[in-house]
């Protein structure tokens, strides 16, 4: 009967719980399996990331259906200072339109400002809002953010005011690039002048220690601003 006891208490004492070394094991893997799923909130921005970018793409060819349809000059028009950011389609009158030069910002005397304010003033008022375009919801998530639009009728990146993009009748339409980002990622737009296709490009932002999120933005938004331009 001793024996019995003595050879079940051995039976039990070689099951009793785990080695160091296997917890440790068990505890690495948990973390390369933990670091190899993005958080839900990763997922989520990048989402809304694409959603916004893919939304901007439908505008475009909506508006260049537009202009082809009506038979004038469409625009894509961007307000970059509002919160959120708003876009719009407008259509301009019928038969040709010319469109006036806005030359880059640069040092102006208040004459100058007065003079080129009267001038978008004038042009804005003979386009109308595309009421089709109107009624489709167009929202940006607050994860999102618009950082500027170029095309090849301002002769700048444009960070904020009213960036426009011109369609034309012909099927032409200006060449652009929209830059949008999130707090982990930049992404681009580039639209071409004479096709209709178009080309997005999703970017992860370095991480950095040092470096602001702004700064870090800033930069690669030039460095896009021209690369697209040499293109």
């Amino acid at each position: 009967m001793p024996t019995s006891i003595q050879k079940t208490s051995k039976i039990i004492s070689n099951h009793q719980g785990f080695s160091l070394i296997e917890i440790l094991v068990a505890l690495v893997l948990a973390a390369m399996i933990f670091l190899a799923i993005p958080s839900s909130d990763h997922v989520q921005k990048h989402r809304d990331l694409k959603t916004a970018v893919d939304d901007l793409d439908r505008s475009v060819r909506f508006a260049s259906n537009e202009s082809v349809l009506r038979n004038t000059v469409v625009r894509l028009r961007i307000s970059l200072d509002k919160s959120p950011i708003e876009y719009t389609v407008e259509y301009g009158p019928a038969g040709n339109l010319p469109l006036p030069d806005m030359p880059e910002k640069l040092s102006k005397s208040l004459e100058e400002e007065k003079a080129d304010l009267e001038k978008r003033a004038s042009l804005d008022r003979q386009f109308t809002k595309v009421e089709e375009f109107e009624d489709i919801k167009h929202d940006i998530s607050d994860y999102v953010t618009i950082l500027g639009m170029a095309s090849s009728s301002q002769n700048a990146l444009m960070k904020d005011g009213e960036a426009v993009l011109y369609f034309y009748p012909t099927g032409e339409k200006d060449a652009g690039l929209i830059i949008f980002s999130t707090t982990d990622e930049i992404a681009y737009l580039e639209i071409a002048p004479f096709l209709s296709e178009t080309n997005s490009v999703f970017e992860p932002l370095p991480s950095s220690g040092v470096a602001k999120l702004e700064d870090i933005l800033q930069t690669r938004m030039d460095e896009v601003y021209k690369q697209w331009l040499a293109k």
